[in-house]
């Protein structure tokens, strides 16, 4: 069992990705909103279980140098590639290990944050039963712990794709045929997709599959082992390891109200009090398919406090972009848009300074204390005013929360700094890279090419000189009004201008470090 799933993972590796969900300062934050203590995440032990080349915990350990971070999977050609990734960086505080599972016993732990993301329903039960025993025998007395899977019943809509998938790819070849003779077939059936809701099931996998790399279609969708779960069959079977269920790492999706007031009511009229009925009711209604779930020992578990209100926002690092509205003489004179099409209204000048100065921060963070200070007008903001505001953006899923500030460099820098993270993925000419808040971002054929200059030896006239040397010597091609730049000056012009707009687009993303 174990060696199948090796050779499947040598043969067609997982993409190399970090997930934001995961991140311990993202799991710390939901454990701390929810009235507990969890361990310090810069100093904490970190286990990842199916690390694959240690994509998602390399970042960590870059970012957090007094964190111990430790990946573990079966697959011997992913974890060689992160093993060489961890050299180049020189980094010290991560190891990568070939091993199933099934092998690790209690001596492994303590470990005060552990991921399991995009195993438990991929794997056989014996599996999935030594994924709960090694979360309970090394997770540490107040930790947290990450396990993610696709969820009953919203998963078995896809499962009538992968059924049809599985039979018409059974004799493909190698993953890249694989995934070519699913994409030809899933473009067939939308074609002759019918009006009704089948049809619109094979129109939606449809979609997907176009955008999906090749490592999805060969194990997300066609893995020969994938059982969806229901939260309340996942909570059970954490509860009889030990574990109890604290919540979602998407947290805003546990709150009835951020699903609409139409949802909000239906789930309201099936509740019976108890979390997980009624995280499995917003399951049932909306027809998610992938849930994030994080567990904790059940003694702690005892000690959660779900009845939430605005005062839980007073100690977290709260970050999002905010699109701010204007109108003058409506019922609402300041309007944040969010993502999704959702809106926060206020008629309060100081508190409509204070979001602006939390979205002008964006993508770094700040404390309600910080955000009190920097959106000060003529008239102080209420701080009850400002927690309210708050817990509703987040129940409405317009901003995240961090149990540690995110600090990040500006385009203005005279001496900028990227990652060494991302300085490196731009040498090796790779397509992403993962940034400060953890997430995977793309990289242009600019930002390769400026990224390993930004280690804080190089000014911005060194940079521009460095771009000017390329547009010179044929490497990089500038233009100016649909025809190339061939001039001196106007390559010297257009190299400013280039290094101006890529130090612009890396500070957005979240790729620049704070320096001073």
């Amino acid at each position: 069992m174990v060696a199948h799933a090796a050779a499947d993972y040598d043969a067609a590796p997982y993409l190399a990705a970090s997930y934001p969900k995961t991140q311990p300062t993202r799991l710390a934050a939901v454990a701390t909103m929810l009235g507990l203590s969890p361990p310090p995440v810069a100093s904490a032990r970190v286990l990842e279980l199916g690390c694959a080349t240690g994509a998602n915990i390399i970042p960590l350990a870059a970012r957090f140098p007094d964190m111990q971070c430790t990946g573990i999977d079966v697959s011997g050609v992913q974890i060689e590639r992160g093993l060489d990734r961890i050299q180049r960086l020189g980094l010290t505080n991560v190891e990568l290990r070939q091993q199933s599972i099934t092998e690790i016993d209690g001596g492994a732990g303590p470990f005060d944050y552990i991921i399991c993301h995009g195993v438990y329903s991929w794997v056989p039960e014996p599996v999935r039963e030594a994924t709960l025993r090694v979360v309970t025998d090394c997770l540490s007395d107040d930790g947290v712990a990450e396990i993610s899977y696709n969820v009953s019943p919203g998963w078995y809509t896809k499962r009538i794709v992968r059924d049809i998938l599985q039979a018409y790819a059974a004799d493909a070849g190698d993953a890249v045929e694989t995934a070519a003779r699913v994409r030809e077939l899933m473009a067939l059936l939308r074609k002759g997709a019918p009006n009704t809701a089948y049809g619109a099931v094979l129109r939606s996998e449809a979609d997907l599959v176009d955008i999906a790399p090749d490592d999805y279609i060969v194990h997300d969708l066609l893995e020969r082992e994938n059982s969806p779960f229901s939260i309340v069959e996942f909570a059970g079977a954490a509860r009889r390891h030990g574990l109890g269920y604290l919540a979602d790492s998407d947290v805003h999706l546990m709150f009835p109200d951020g699903h609409g007031e139409h949802i909000a009511d239906a789930l309201r009229q099936f509740a019976d009090g108890g979390v997980v009925s009624m995280e499995h009711n917003i399951d049932v209604i909306t027809g998610r398919s992938l849930r994030h779930s994080l567990v904790v020992k059940q003694a702690q578990a005892e000690h959660v406090r779900y009845a939430l209100g605005p005062r839980c926002m007073a100690g977290l690092h709260v970050s999002g972009r905010l699109d701010l509205d204007r109108q003058p003489g409506a019922r609402a004179a300041f309007v944040f848009h969010g993502a999704g099409q959702r809106s926060l209204s206020t008629n309060s000048r100081p508190l409509a300074a204070a979001l602006s100065a939390l979205s002008a921060r964006y993508p770094a963070t700040a404390t309600p204390n910080e955000l009190m200070t920097a959106g000060a007008t003529e008239q102080a903001i209420d701080e009850t005013v400002l927690l309210d505001a708050l817990f509703r953006l987040l129940v409405l899923g317009m901003i995240d929360i961090h149990s540690e500030p995110i600090r990040l460099g500006t385009a203005s820098a005279q001496w900028p700094v990227a990652s060494a993270l991302a300085r490196l993925d731009a040498q090796l000419g790779a397509a992403n890279t993962t940034n400060l808040r953890h997430e995977w971002v793309a990289l242009t054929p600019l930002d390769r090419l400026v990224l390993p200059w930004l280690d804080g030896s190089h000014d911005r006239r060194d940079l521009s000189d460095s771009v000017l040397q390329l547009i010179q010597d044929g490497t990089l091609e500038l233009t100016q009004d649909g025809a190339t730049v061939t001039d001196d000056e106007g390559g010297r012009r257009g190299a400013l201008a280039a290094v101006e707009t890529v130090l612009a687009a890396l500070a957005s993303r979240a790729l620049l470090e704070p320096v001073g």
